[in-house]
């Protein structure tokens, strides 16, 4: 019985490690105005380890090829 719960418990953590520790792209707004990227593992950690990012600025998953047109584009206004 002992067996058959720790395989469990190990088979669990193997299937939630992977989703735990992927960083995904995210796109901001910089002080400069400029469209940059940083990498984290949800949109509140990108929020507070985006470098310079521009206090009206959030953040938008960049999910495919549409989306990552947009970096390094200059946001007018800024």
């Amino acid at each position: 019985m002992k067996t058959l719960i720790l395989g469990a418990f190990v088979a669990a953590s193997v299937v939630a490690l992977p989703a735990a520790t992927y960083a995904a792209m995210y796109a901001y707004v910089n002080v400069a105005g400029e469209v940059m990227t940083t990498d984290a593992t949800n949109a509140d950690q990108a929020l507070k380890t985006a470098p310079n990012l521009h206090v009206r600025s959030g953040v938008m998953l960049v999910s495919g090829a549409d989306d990552s047109a947009i970096i390094g584009d200059d946001v007018p206004g800024t």
